[in-house]
C-alpha cells in the first residue's frame, strides 16, 4: 500500500505540474478541469473495478494500478520546446524566445496596454528564478521595462 500511495501521489504531482504550462492566463480553468476530470475518473474507476465486478478486490486494485500507470506514463513524454521535458533538454541559449514571451503571447495588445498581462510576467519571472542557475534555455527578460514593472508586484 505504501508503494501504491507513493506512485499515486507521484502521478498526481506529475499531472498538476503540467497545468501551469497549458495556459497561464486560464490557470484556474485548467486546474478546475484537471481536478474535475480526476474526480470523474476516480468514480468511473471505482465503478469499473469494484461495483458488480467479476474481479476480486485484490485483482481490482492491481488493474487500477496498471490503469494509473498507463494513463500517467504519457505525461513523461511532454516536451516544451523552451524548457525541454523529462528526457530532453530545452532550446539552446541562442534562441531568442524567453519565458516572458511564451506567457505574454496569450494576451492581446489592448490587454497589454491595460496591464492585464503583469501576472503572467510575474509567473514567468518566478519560473525562471525557481529553475536555478543550470538552465539551458535563454532566461533573459524580454525587455527592461517588464523587469522594472514587475518590481511593484513583488511579494
Amino acid at each position: 500500500m505504501i508503494l501504491f500511495s507513493f506512485f499515486g501521489q507521484a502521478a498526481c504531482g506529475l499531472t498538476f505540474g503540467v497545468v501551469p504550462f497549458v495556459s497561464r492566463r486560464s490557470l484556474g480553468l485548467i486546474s478546475g478541469m484537471t481536478v474535475g476530470g480526476g474526480n470523474v475518473g476516480a468514480v468511473r474507476t471505482q465503478l469499473a473495478f469494484f461495483k458488480r465486478s467479476k474481479f476480486s478486490k485484490e485483482t481490482g486494485i492491481t488493474y487500477m494500478g496498471i490503469m494509473i500507470i498507463c494513463c500517467t506514463l504519457p505525461l513523461c513524454l511532454i516536451n516544451f520546446p523552451q524548457w525541454g521535458g523529462m528526457f530532453s533538454a530545452g532550446r539552446s541559449s541562442t534562441s531568442s524566445a524567453t519565458g516572458e514571451d511564451y506567457y505574454v503571447a496569450e494576451w492581446s495588445s489592448q490587454e497589454k496596454e491595460r496591464g492585464l498581462h503583469q501576472a503572467s510576467l510575474k509567473f514567468a519571472e518566478n519560473s525562471r528564478r525557481e529553475r536555478g542557475r543550470r538552465s539551458t534555455c535563454n532566461t533573459a527578460p524580454a525587455n527592461d521595462t517588464s523587469s522594472s514593472s514587475l518590481a511593484e508586484f513583488a511579494v
